[in-house]
């Protein structure tokens, strides 16, 4: 009680706002694959997440009750064109609305825009990198914590016969953030691991099964160090894939955060379309 009683207090000095955006969703993390497009290539998604809390882990790793339970309901749209051979262009760019008892607001969050350079083929080493441009408004909850941002990742993919294995690991960093109240807020360095295995039942279905852990170290708030206000989560995701022609396919996946510090216990819904213009 007496860590959700602090946590409160921090939140009505402007600090909860970089702490509620620790969540078990990245958009630019969570389901992406070291793929990368031909040259003129093009394909879009959309998804939708929706996620549930009435508990969240405190500094302390431990399990505090929320009086009322945190919701968040998140579009995020997703553009891929192929710039050439090997490299990849994308942009990224989440709707956001999000709901705590009388609390809610909605929105543009951060855009990322960024790239994917096949090294190895058939996606045995890609790497990619993205700058976290800050739309998204701080002071309503809406966007990463944090200002501008930039993140790099080394990826990689394989399949044999009926099993797929992909996995990714990197690093980000966000510079200070606007001032939201009195506090202006800079997130200590990030660093994230996602790996999944899939199996195909048949040329068109396949289940999924991943995790993704990702921590941020303490940050600063107006310059001091900020003790026990970095973050990680560890999610569990199943979930499936479904081709519905040659150039569309339906993805959909349960998350779930099985532990972390300073996050939402979130339970949630991931939904994902996606279609090859050309």
């Amino acid at each position: 009680m007496k860590k959700a009683i602090m946590f409160a207090a921090l939140s009505l000095m402007g600090i909860f706002l970089f702490s509620s955006v620790a969540m078990a969703y990245d958009d630019l993390i969570t389901n992406d694959t070291a793929a990368v497009k031909a040259a003129g290539g093009l394909c879009g998604s959309v998804s939708l997440l929706y996620t549930t809390a009435s508990k969240c882990f405190d500094s302390e790793s431990k399990a505090q009750d929320y009086t009322d339970n945190a919701t968040q309901l998140r579009i995020p749209l997703r553009a891929n064109y192929g710039v050439m051979d090997k490299l990849t262009a994308f942009a990224i760019l989440p709707i956001v609305k999000w709901d705590m008892g009388d609390a809610g607001e909605s929105g543009i969050g951060d855009l990322w825009l960024g790239a994917k350079y096949g090294i190895m083929p058939d996606g045995l080493l890609t790497v990619r990198g993205a700058l976290d441009l800050p739309l998204g408004d701080d002071e309503k909850g809406l966007g990463n914590a944090g200002g501008f941002g930039i993140d790099v990742a080394a990826m990689s993919m394989k399949q044999v016969d009926k099993i797929g294995m992909n996995g990714q690991v990197g690093l980000r960093y966000n510079a200070e953030g606007p001032e939201v109240g009195t506090v202006k807020y800079t997130p200590g360095i990030g660093i994230y691991v996602d790996v999944e295995g899939s199996y195909s039942f048949s040329e068109v279905l396949a289940g999924m099964v991943g995790i993704e852990f990702k921590t941020v170290g303490d940050g600063q708030a107006n310059g001091k160090d900020a003790k026990d206000s970095g973050d990680n989560y560890i999610d569990l995701n199943v979930g499936a894939c479904y081709n519905l022609g040659e150039k569309m396919g339906l993805r959909g996946d349960i998350i779930y955060t099985i532990a972390g510090k300073n996050t939402d216990q979130n339970m949630g819904v991931l939904l994902r379309f996606g279609y090859a213009v050309k």
